[in-house]
């Protein structure tokens, strides 16, 4: 013969005990974040910290703990499809660029001219992009002495470069270095 105990609890009093054990649960909580530390130093120099207290040991100060509140999913979707309109934003600008200066095959006299970089940029640069020039492919400021380049023909480059790094258009020309020659008297 089985016998089955079966014992009814009423939706009032399994309400209550739930209740009754959440608000315990957060008071032993509470008390445990609150707890006092304490420092003790052993004879031989050993530094230890504790939550109990004892004669030889001092009560530590500890700061609260600095908490930031979550932020809501809708939060969190908006600021993501931000970003991504933003990165389309920058994609979808088609910058061209034209060289003014130097103009392709234009002859510098090495003791005399200085390089002048004219660039024209549309539209006007954004989200960070900037202007990077080079001279046979190495970084360059935007007016240097054609005495500091060799003789020679020389590669001018103009790129516009996003704040990432990538290169987003280029445009290049050609120049060219002179150095005079000496005229030697005549015997």
């Amino acid at each position: 013969m089985r016998i089955f105990n079966k014992m009814i609890v009423k939706p009032r009093l399994a309400v209550g005990v739930m209740l009754l054990s959440f608000f315990s649960t957060m008071i032993m909580m509470g008390s445990v974040a609150q707890a006092a530390v304490y420092k003790k130093v052993d004879a031989d120099g050993n530094v230890s910290f504790t939550d109990v207290p004892d004669k030889s040991a001092q009560l530590v100060n500890v700061a609260p703990i600095e908490t930031v509140p979550a932020l809501s999913p809708e939060v969190i979707a908006k600021t993501l499809n931000d970003d991504d309109s933003q990165k389309n934003i920058a994609a979808n600008v088609n910058y061209t660029i034209r060289i003014i200066s130097p103009t392709p095959d234009q002859v510098y006299h090495r003791a005399i001219d200085a390089f002048a970089a004219n660039v024209e940029v549309k539209p006007d640069m954004q989200n960070g992009d900037h202007l990077v020039f080079l001279i046979d492919g190495k970084a360059s400021p935007q007016d240097i002495p054609a005495g500091g380049l060799d003789r020679g023909q020389h590669q001018f480059e103009a790129r516009v470069v996003s704040a990432k790094g990538r290169v987003l258009k280029s445009q290049s020309t050609t120049f060219v270095v002179q150095q005079p020659n000496v005229i030697r008297k005549a015997r």
